[in-house]
């Protein structure tokens, strides 16, 4: 494993550690907080394409598309 990949796996975990040792009313704050995020990314219109439908994924999602096959 690369000395990056190892940093990051580090700060993942003294992440974890920090967000386990908050009082629950905090990471109920925290949960507000990302869904109320959440709620303005939705609205930003911006997001929408309105008249673009894409038909949903048929086929083998770890073969190429027909149309890429050599």
């Amino acid at each position: 494993m690369s000395i990056e990949m190892r940093r990051i796996e580090e700060s993942k975990r003294q992440m974890r550690r920090r967000l386990a040792a908050l009082p629950f009313a905090e990471k109920l704050r925290i949960l507000e907080e990302l869904r109320e995020r959440n709620r303005t990314l939705r609205a930003n219109p911006l997001r929408r394409r309105e008249g673009i439908s894409h038909p949903p994924f048929k086929g083998n999602p770890h073969e190429p598309p027909s149309h890429a096959k050599a």
